[in-house]
């Protein structure tokens, strides 16, 4: 029996990307910080945090820098930024309060086991930017592919190699709503694009709007959500690293964040 192989779909998230607030606390910097953390500990009464914040100020119960050993604490890090950042689970809450007139789920409502399922690739490169029903229908024929319940389907564009330039935001692939609507009647809950987005390029949307003052031209895959249950995971990468037809296991948990419409993931395959 082979050993299995796991490829890495995600994206990292840089520090310096566009709308990315970051902070490090380095091994030698912690001490300052974790002297001030506890002057107040959890199970602290007021009168204790009172007591200790007085020693804290005057000296008596701070760290100095050979109370740890090598003079270093522990590192940190903090990241502010959207849940659209980098490789991401889309909720149907995203898309907009209700789904098919219920209540849309966020991302805690979502139940796991539709994040790993048999996954099939498709290749639309030569969809001209923008993949109908007929081309999912073609793609899955020249994959040789099955879709249905439990299969995860993903857009192959090879927008990820575009990643930071401009090209990664303006060159991008549409998945259109019948495309959406072909793989739904199949069964299938969870589709991917290695795309930035499932809608593609947002300025030529909002050109298209304005042109025409039609609102379909907005948005048009994730306003769909509203009328159709179903999951985009966006921004994921090296998906021309898989085979196309059914011999690998996608995964791409969520974060549990409460209260979200979206959640960053760690997308893998598992190539058999």
């Amino acid at each position: 029996m082979h050993p299995s192989t796991y490829v890495d779909l995600s994206i990292p998230i840089s520090r310096r990307a566009p709308g990315v607030e970051f902070e490090q606390w380095l091994h030698r910097d912690g001490i300052r910080h974790l002297s001030r953390r506890i002057r107040a500990l959890p199970g602290d009464s007021r009168k204790d945090r009172r007591r200790n914040y007085w020693r804290w100020l005057t000296g008596a119960r701070r760290l100095r820098t050979g109370d740890l050993p090598d003079g270093c604490f522990l590192s940190n890090e903090f990241y502010r930024m959207s849940v659209h950042q980098g490789t991401h689970v889309d909720a149907p809450f995203h898309y907009g309060p209700e789904c098919a007139g219920r209540p849309a789920k966020k991302v805690l409502d979502l139940p796991l086991d539709w994040f790993r399922g048999p996954g099939v690739v498709l290749d639309v490169r030569e969809c001209g930017g923008r993949v109908t029903a007929a081309d999912v229908k073609e793609a899955l024929h020249a994959a040789g592919a099955e879709a249905g319940p439990g299969t995860v389907v993903l857009f192959r564009t090879d927008s990820d190699l575009r990643l930071g330039t401009p090209a990664y935001y303006t060159e991008s692939t549409a998945i259109t709503p019948e495309a959406v609507d072909h793989l739904l009647d199949l069964g299938v809950k969870v589709l991917g694009t290695d795309c930035w987005s499932f809608d593609g390029p947002a300025r030529a949307m909002v050109e298209s709007f304005y042109g025409t003052r039609d609102p379909a031209a907005l948005w048009p895959t994730h306003l769909h959500g509203r009328k159709r249950e179903f999951i985009q995971i966006e921004g994921l990468a090296r998906l021309r690293d898989l085979p196309q037809a059914g011999a690998f296991t996608f995964m791409a948990f969520p974060v549990a964040l409460a209260d979200a419409g979206a959640a960053w993931c760690r997308a893998v395959a598992e190539v058999h």
